[in-house]
């Protein structure tokens, strides 16, 4: 992946929340160290949340177990002394920490309203409560006393009902308001129209009672023959202390196919592969640290069938290890068939395996969404493409792999990290004149996942001839591409070796024996994009005015095939944009880290940067990037992060993790891009 980010301004947003491992059946019980009680009393214009006594609680968004004290609102239940602002806020408070408080929380609604309130994973997120405006109509003259409450703010985020990200919003937020309807019942105050099937929480909340759990669904981009199977992941936000069945349930169910009662992905819905047409569930149940999942209708589907539906049971609900606040953290899977468990074959991803009806994520390494190993990153330098084994083992020691020659490697296994001698980082070694290829002098460069591939920009050509796409090898030959010109600001392969380009703020798709074709729709004025390692996810930077957000969508395999792609109305189709990175405006670069975080480069005068979730979190600060650093490229955590630094002609450091620190590289060169 390689791209050229635009030069506008950047501000990076607050510190963020990181997804951590789910834990089941986690309980407020063991949060909860009360050791102030205060009574708070508040009239007229409120602000949430204020009601209940104030606890210090023990809570951490980092994980499941204690890990210091944050101050929360222990909710309590409504008195007659209260206004309408005050149940609206009190009903807040206590349903903030559903399930856990659901009792409380019902307290303040109509008893025929309580009995149907089911708020399920619905979340609205505001980074900003204004004060509540409370409405009373004169009372009726037949007929009980009425009220109005609308609470209106900032809105960060919003969830659906299977607890995946619909929005996040950017630094400024948007608007969002709910009304609430209040009646008085033998002289109380209490709702009569709650917000449908949907929980408002402030953004502290959230963090406090709720975590992200990944569901995965197949992957339509790979074939059944591949050694690698991955499968895409999707986040879901869970609250905590939801009971395990219930938990184990809800998941199950989000990966059924349509019409067999589960909630659909709203990014994958057309993009991934639930379990097959036909299946339904049964029954979960738990024993000791092994979710037992009981599914129908695939008794006469094939092993390969079975096994797939095993492998998505085992990443979704197992965790690889139980720590030491999650006794209960579910490890393994068992799948039945009808009530009778699975065996399955004894080779699982070309791997023997015990024959057990228990499952773990080891039995199914080939299905892992991104398996990080040792990578090359090519980059361009004296005219040419370059690439060097990028291994975060060798630059933890100051060493990184030798220069070599992209489009006339010396071997085959040329462009693989291989036992060939690193050399120092600062060496000044001036790579090897090799040569030419007629492709003029390239400004961007990108190599396929398999590495058999190569794209190569370079905008002083002629316009017919400024992007070139061919095989790697010896004898290597580009092909020019018809209908891209100049203006091309990034490159990104996909694992069906079809080329995405960002030019003048449109994307194309280009396959290898083909041209190139608009992809619609997508977002208005794109500068960066980058295909995830799945395959399937695609991340872009879009300039909006003067802010730079970023946005993910889903590459929808589903639609015409390469050779049928020679219109615009046949070209391959995304779902619709979702935001992430909620307060991150100013991005400038980014890459896939991993399967569920982005690296994103942001800030110009002091560039920093940043991990943002593709499942709304905020992001967090990683480290400064160096000074005049423009671009970013990465490859999970066993390779260096590589930037690109525009001044002094054209430099290169690498780091060894997220905290640094930057070492520079001796050999000249821009834009740096892993395969991808």
């Amino acid at each position: 992946m390689t791209r050229v980010p635009p030069a506008s301004p950047r501000v990076p947003p607050r510190p963020a929340r990181r997804r951590q491992p789910f834990a089941w059946g986690l309980t407020f019980a063991r949060r909860a160290c009360v050791l102030v009680a205060v009574a708070v009393s508040v009239a007229g214009c409120v602000s949430m949340p204020a009601s209940g006594p104030v606890g210090v609680i023990s809570a951490t968004p980092q994980s499941t177990s204690a890990d210091g004290d944050v101050i929360e609102q222990l909710p309590a239940g409504p008195h007659g002394t209260q206004g309408p602002a005050e149940i609206v806020q009190g009903f807040l408070t206590a349903s903030a920490s559903y399930p856990a408080n659901a009792s409380i929380a019902r307290e303040y609604l109509l008893s025929s309203v309580s009995r149907a309130w089911n708020p399920g994973w619905s979340v609205t997120v505001f980074s900003k409560f204004n004060p509540y405006q409370e409405t009373l109509p004169p009372p009726k003259d037949h007929g009980g006393q009425v009220a109005t409450v609308d609470v209106s703010g900032v809105v960060q985020s919003t969830f659906n009902g299977s607890g995946q990200i619909v929005s996040a919003g950017s630094q400024g937020g948007t608007a969002g308001s709910y009304q609430f309807s209040l009646t008085k019942v033998g002289g109380q105050w209490r709702i009569s129209k709650p917000p449908p099937a949907r929980r408002l929480l402030t953004v502290q909340q959230f963090a406090d009672f709720y975590r992200s759990q990944d569901l995965y669904f197949t992957n339509p981009s790979v074939l059944p023959a591949s050694a690698e199977q991955p499968l895409v992941p999707d986040s879901v936000f869970v609250p905590v202390g939801t009971p395990t069945t219930e938990l184990v349930t809800n998941l199950v169910k989000a990966l059924l196919p349509a019409g067999e009662g589960g909630p659909q992905s709203a990014l994958l819905q057309k993009a991934a592969g639930t379990f097959p047409p036909g299946t339904s569930f049964i029954s979960a149940a738990q024993t000791g640290s092994t979710a037992i999942v009981n599914l129908g209708g695939l008794t006469r589907a094939s092993m390969t069938v079975k096994e797939q539906v095993s492998a998505q049971l085992a990443w979704t609900l197992a965790t690889p290890r139980a720590t030491p606040a999650a006794v209960a953290a579910v490890q393994s899977v068992e799948l039945e068939l009808n009530g009778k468990p699975f065996i399955p074959p004894k080779l699982i991803c070309n791997i023997r395996q015990t024959r057990s009806p228990v499952q773990n994520q080891a039995t199914y390494a080939c299905y892992n969404p991104y398996p990080s190993q040792p990578a090359n990153f090519s980059f361009v330098s004296h005219g040419q493409v370059w690439s060097r084994c990028g291994s975060e083992a060798s630059v933890q020691h100051g060493l990184v792999g030798p220069v070599v020659s992209v489009l006339h490697p010396a071997s085959p296994a040329g462009l693989q990290c291989s036992d060939s001698a690193p050399v120092p980082t600062k060496s000044v070694t001036t790579p090897a004149p090799v040569q030419g290829s007629g492709i003029g002098t390239p400004s961007l460069a990108a190599v396929s996942p398999d590495g058999h591939h190569v794209a190569v920009y370079s905008p002083g050509n002629s316009d017919n001839n400024q992007l070139s796409i061919g095989t790697i090898g010896s004898n290597a030959k580009l092909n020019p591409v018809s209908g891209i010109g100049s203006g091309v600001t990034a490159l990104s392969w996909d694992h069906n070796n079809d080329l995405w380009v960002a030019e003048n703020g449109d994307v194309f798709i280009v396959p290898v024996n083909g041209q190139a074709v608009p992809v619609s729709p997508v977002p208005a004025d794109v500068t960066d994009l980058s295909v995830a390692p799945d395959g399937v996810r695609i991340a872009f930077i879009v300039q909006d005015g003067p802010a730079s957000l970023v946005d993910i969508a889903a590459i929808i395999h589903g639609g015409p095939t390469a050779e049928q792609r020679g219109s615009p109305s046949q070209a391959l189709p995304i779902s619709l944009t979702v935001q992430v990175g909620p307060g991150l405006l100013q991005a400038r670069s980014l890459a896939w880290y991993d399967a569920d975080d982005l690296i994103v480069l942001a800030g110009v005068a002091s560039p920093a940067l940043w991990v943002v979730p593709v499942d709304g979190q905020e992001s967090s600060i990683s480290q400064p990037a160096p000074i005049g650093a423009d671009s970013i490229t990465a490859d999970g955590n066993m390779n260096a992060l590589v930037a690109g630094i525009s001044t002094g002609g054209g430099t290169l450091a690498v780091s060894t993790g997220l905290e640094g620190p930057w070492q520079p590289l001796g050999v000249p060169g821009q834009y740096p891009a892993y395969p991808g």
